[in-house]
């Protein structure tokens, strides 16, 4: 393992234009939309106070945690199997389209279904007139993105991503200009009717500039006859395509892709619990205080795994095409060391800087009250830096076909971190000694797990080729 690291650490060179360019992009448009979402919460506790703040933060995860179970998250399995379809058939774009089409509709009857839920609970008396509104809003404004995950894949594989993270930036803007705007106009249901407005937007915009990247790149939905010579621009004359429709709807799923979008799914939903089901379980053990304290004290590290994490999105493919050659496990430790080494470096000189300033910043942005969790603040902010460190975790799994080890390493940290803030709860007498306690369990965990994901890196890339056929997508993708 030490002379393999040592190869690769001494191969290692700075990335290139292109690559920086598009992580520019990226983590400009997650770095927008962490300070939008930090923003979003800051005019919420100033304007709406502590409690009507929690409550509707409470809403928000609640909601994310109702759709866990209910959204497929399509976008790693389009990645996956959209250009393995197009080598083999050229129907990579009719795959991609049906995809889309589903992850869509699952989302829109997902959505009825919760708010069925919602509406029975309100009538049985769990929940109030007001959070039940609250709740049917965030659930709404959860339902209509469920497809921007897939748009999000027809850029990446249209080597578009830096075009996707202009709109994510352009979306973001205008989500928070509405929401800000219904908060000052009409207070917390009016945010929130603000935010599925954007939502709405966001969802359409993305859905229709994805598709129409992937069918430029690929070309247009083909009917039958049509192989893998087929170009953009050379399908079925425009009089003939109503009679190719029926056969491009039939086309078939490629082998292994229900399994594997299943394991990915359950493993992207255990993720999210890490975010919104803290803060639900915090909502239940602490109340609306313990969640908004949470909240705040992660911001500056949701600000820096936003603009790092665009790094997995940029390995996951060019980890997969590793992956179909023969001598795959080279390759890919060379890519995730090198990864590594630039991450590491970047996660020193952000705790360098959080550490003075982070108090004090949040003394200024949140108000005096929130002056003493500032230790809490960098704990959790070091663990994010650990955290994404290894974010090639989460891509390396699934790029080598292994998404039930990304399953089970996500539902073991979930339940630790669940364990340490319930821990926290009955061991600690207030709520920032709970959120401190909370947090010092956070940290333990994240440098825990680098070390396992590094210390399996050898054995993770061991395997067999993971695309069938040893196929290869082009440069880029």
């Amino acid at each position: 393992m030490v002379s393999a690291l040592g190869h690769a650490v001494r191969g290692w060179r700075p990335p290139g234009g292109r690559h920086v360019r598009t992580f520019t992009s990226l983590s400009a448009a997650g770095l927008v939309e962490a300070v939008v979402s930090s923003l979003n919460v800051i005019v919420l506790v100033r304007l709406a106070g502590t409690e009507n703040s929690g409550q509707v933060i409470f809403a928000q995860s609640l909601a994310t945690v109702l759709f866990l179970l209910c959204d497929p998250r399509l976008e790693n399995a389009a990645q996956r199997f959209v250009p393995v379809e197009q080598l083999r058939s050229g129907r990579g774009s009719a795959l991609f389209v049906r995809l889309l089409r589903w992850d869509a509709a699952i989302g829109l009857a997902s959505t009825g279904v919760v708010l069925a839920g919602v509406l029975a609970a309100r009538l049985e008396g769990f929940a109030t007139g007001e959070f039940a509104s609250m709740l049917a809003l965030a659930v709404v404004a959860r339902g209509v993105t469920a497809s921007n995950g897939t748009a999000g894949a027809g850029f990446a594989l249209a080597d578009r991503l830096r075009a996707y993270g202009t709109l994510r930036v352009r979306c973001a803007v205008l989500s928070f200009g509405l929401s800000s705007g219904g908060l000052l106009a009409g207070g917390p249901i009016a945010y929130l009717l603000g935010q599925v407005a954007g939502a709405l937007v966001s969802a359409v915009v993305l859905s229709a500039a994805g598709t129409r990247a992937l069918l430029a790149e690929l070309g247009p939905e083909t009917g039958p006859g049509t192989g893998p010579e087929t170009g953009p621009g050379m399908g079925p004359e425009p009089e003939t395509r109503p009679e190719t429709r029926p056969a491009r709807a039939r086309v078939p799923l490629p082998a292994g892709l229900v399994a594997f979008t299943l394991k990915a799914s359950v493993g992207t939903s255990v993720a999210e619990v890490s975010d919104s089901g803290l803060l639900t379980v915090a909502g239940i053990a602490g109340g609306p205080a313990l969640v908004t304290v949470v909240k705040v004290a992660s911001a500056p590290g949701r600000l820096y795994a936003a603009l790092t994490m665009p790094v997995a999105s940029m390995l996951y493919p060019r980890l997969a095409r590793a992956a179909a050659l023969e001598d795959h496990g080279t390759l890919i430790r060379r890519d995730v060391v090198r990864a590594t080494r630039i991450l590491a470096g970047a996660a020193a000189a952000a705790l360098a800087v959080a550490l003075p300033f982070t108090g004090e910043a949040l003394r200024l942005v949140y108000g005096p009250e929130y002056a003493g969790i500032g230790t809490v603040a960098v704990l959790l902010t070091a663990a994010a830096c650990v955290r994404t460190t290894v974010c090639w975790s989460n891509a390396l799994a699934l790029a080598v076909g292994r998404p039930g080890w990304r399953l089970g390493y996500l539902s073991a940290e979930v339940t630790l971190l669940l364990g340490a803030l319930l821990a926290a709860g009955l061991a600690a007498p207030d709520t920032v000694r709970t959120a401190l306690g909370f947090a010092w369990g956070s940290l333990a965990l994240a440098v825990l797990g680098a070390g396992i994901w590094l210390a399996v890196l050898r054995r993770i890339t061991g395997g067999p080729p993971a695309v069938p056929g040893g196929a290869r997508g082009r440069e880029g993708l």
